[in-house]
Order: structure tokens, then C-alpha cells, then sequence
């Protein structure tokens, strides 16, 4: 076992690595069966927004990691991750239940809002956020050092991929918003899900993140946007 350093935070070694071999299977997976559809889903949304290029491009690997978790696509009407879940499961039925756990969990991700609650570094990046729609506050490493760093105070939006034991990792990076637009943001999004949701659970209305991004990246191009 080993802890994330200053946090209370255990990963079983095999099972962590294992999950995380997974995510990039996951990815490498979608991107030969699927890419032209991700592609042609993603810049659909984006046509959609009064955008940028630059935010298009900034927003592009969060719409890129919904649509493979989220969206039902192909002849299975299915998401692509679940998609693969059923092709491969045979390979971990003789994982801890502990493993298969975290993976079932995977099947029902939704990219969500946080506020940015602490920071710290160690031997990744780890923070500490607060969701937007429940109140819970989530634990979350990042892996790969060339993604932004959050800072306290900010909101950041994106795929959180719970690792168990109350942890998540964020493959993708994260799009942040700025402290100053926060609150509004805040008021804005939830207004809008409030009218729109189907369950009282935010995770299980995965088909409301491409508004709720189009009304935030609107909002930030019209305060500074030139």
C-alpha cells in the first residue's frame, strides 16, 4: 500500500496501476474504432458555441472524454466505454472486488464543476474541490505534470475518474474559470440544470454538460474575449 503524500489517502499498488492501464487502453481503444465519430461529435458541439478559437481548443479534450464515457454512439447506441467494457470484462473477472468496484463505477462518470478548495505537491499534484451540484468534496491527483496546476478559488470543470477509497484522477487535464467568474458561472449553470435535469442526481444527466459548457465558455468570451 502506499499514501499520497500529506493526505490519508491509500492506493492498492496492483489494482491502481492496473485501473490506470486501463484508462489508457480505454483511450487507444477509442481512438482506433472511434475517432472519426469523437471527432464529428466534438466539433458539432463546438460549431454550436459563439467561441473562439482558443477556447474551442482549451474545451475540445474535455468534450473528447464525455463523449467517450456519455454519449451512446454506434450501432450499439452505446458510449464507447461502455462499449469496451462488455468486449473485454472476461479479462478482470478474477480481480478484487474492490477492482471491480471501481471499474462498474466508471460505467455512470459524468464530467462535472468544482470549486477549487487546496492545493499540494508532492510526488504528482493533488487537490482538493468541492462539487458544485451535491456539495461533496472529492480528492484528485494528477498524473501527468503538463496539465494546469488549479488554484484555490477557481472552478474548474471536467471528467474526475474515481480511483476508490474517496480518490480521483483526471486523465484529460481540466478547463478552468477564472475566480472572478465563478460565482456567476455558478448561478448560471445551476439555473439552467434546474429547468433541464431528469434526475435529482447530477451524474445521471450526462447529456446537459455540452449546454452548461456552452453557457460558461460563452460567458468568458463575452468578459474577455477581444
Amino acid at each position: 500500500m502506499k499514501a499520497v503524500k500529506n493526505q490519508s489517502v491509500y492506493f492498492p499498488d496492483e489494482d491502481q496501476q492496473e485501473l490506470l492501464r486501463i484508462l489508457d487502453d480505454i483511450f487507444y481503444y477509442s481512438i482506433h474504432h472511434f475517432s472519426a465519430t469523437i471527432i464529428e461529435e466534438t466539433e458539432d458541439i463546438i460549431s454550436t458555441m459563439n467561441i473562439s478559437d482558443a477556447l474551442a481548443e482549451r474545451i475540445f479534450p474535455q468534450l473528447v472524454w464525455w463523449t467517450t464515457f456519455c454519449l451512446p454512439v454506434g450501432t450499439e447506441h452505446m458510449p464507447i466505454f461502455q462499449q469496451y467494457l462488455q468486449l473485454n470484462k472476461h479479462r478482470w473477472e478474477t480481480k478484487s472486488s474492490f477492482f471491480q468496484d471501481v471499474l462498474a463505477s466508471w460505467l455512470s462518470l459524468n464530467p462535472g464543476f468544482y470549486y477549487v478548495l487546496d492545493f499540494q505537491s508532492g510526488s504528482g499534484s493533488v487537490f482538493i474541490c468541492r462539487d458544485l451540484f451535491d456539495g461533496e468534496t472529492k480528492i484528485v491527483r494528477m498524473y501527468q505534470r503538463k496539465f494546469l496546476v488549479p488554484k484555490c478559488g477557481e472552478m474548474i470543470t471536467g471528467l474526475l475518474i474515481p480511483m476508490g477509497n474517496a480518490t480521483y484522477i483526471t486523465q484529460g487535464g481540466l478547463f478552468h474559470i477564472p475566480e472572478e467568474l465563478s460565482q456567476q458561472v455558478s448561478r448560471e449553470i445551476l439555473a439552467y440544470a434546474k429547468k433541464q435535469i431528469i434526475s435529482t442526481n447530477y451524474d445521471f444527466n450526462p447529456h446537459l454538460y455540452p449546454s452548461l459548457i456552452m453557457i460558461i465558455l460563452e460567458m468568458m468570451e463575452k468578459a474577455y474575449g477581444k
